[in-house]
């Protein structure tokens, strides 16, 4: 109960942690941010891969991740109209923040998962396999 009203605290007046953390771990942030890291990244793909996630909770979430300069969205003129979202610099913070958890994890719940956003560190293989994932989406 106290942690609820903790969080109806604006952000300067909470501490800094919780403040990141209420942004980087919301419902659905993770696997945006997993997607996005992967690569440019089109709307309806993230509702391909993400079991359960709709429309109205990924708009919501990418206006979110937008707002705090984690992921940009890049709209083309072209026809038919194109968006896709980037991960941005700081993204990119955020997703080895997430891979420091991943590797505490590992040590805590030992259970098999190549991470997609391990595909990018440094002495990881290429390949993924990611059982909250479904694969052959792409």
């Amino acid at each position: 109960m106290e942690y609820q009203k903790h969080k109806k605290l604006k952000a300067a007046e909470k501490c800094p942690i919780v403040s990141v953390l209420d942004v980087i771990a919301a419902k659905w942030t993770v696997e945006i941010m997993r997607e996005v890291s992967l690569g440019p990244t089109r709307t309806r793909k993230f509702l391909r891969v993400i079991p359960g996630l709709s429309m109205k909770s990924l708009q919501s979430r990418l206006k979110e991740l937008e707002k705090y300069g984690l992921v940009n969205r890049q709209e083309y003129d072209v026809l038919p109209r194109r968006v896709e979202h980037v991960i941005t610099d700081r993204g990119k913070r955020v997703i080895s923040i997430y891979l420091q958890l991943k590797e505490l994890s590992d040590e805590m719940f030992p259970v098999f998962c190549v991470c997609p956003m391990e595909i990018s560190a440094p002495g990881v293989c290429s390949e993924f396999s990611c059982p909250h994932r479904p694969a052959g989406r792409d």
